[in-house]
């Protein structure tokens, strides 16, 4: 009985290392690479949300050029890289047809 309790143990803290800890841990190294080939031109969106263009990058500090206004951040507060978008993932609505309305979407 001992030994099928402490088997038990060892498979949750197993579970638990695969479940938490390993995902988090290869999230931090995809960011840290991320920081890492931060370059001037680069547009990012920083851990406050604010939106900018990399002006200057050094070891430790980056500058980011927002509408004219350059700010220093440290590197660790640039949250993501901004992709721009794909031609093709931006579609225009269709236009709505009267013809499609109910009634009760009509104004009489």
């Amino acid at each position: 009985m001992q030994m099928n309790s402490i088997l038990i143990f060892i498979a949750f803290l197993a579970l638990m290392y695969f479940m938490m800890v390993r995902p988090q841990q290869k999230a931090a190294k995809k960011h840290q690479e991320m920081l890492q080939q931060l370059q001037p031109g680069t547009e990012v969106v920083t851990i406050g949300g604010l939106h900018g263009v990399i002006d200057h990058a050094d070891e430790k500090t980056i500058t980011l050029d927002a509408d004219g206004v350059l700010l220093t951040f440290e590197r660790a507060a640039i949250k993501n890289v901004v992709t721009p978008a794909a031609p093709e993932a931006i579609t225009k609505a269709e236009p709505v047809e009267e013809d499609t309305l109910t009634h009760t979407d009509r104004e009489d």
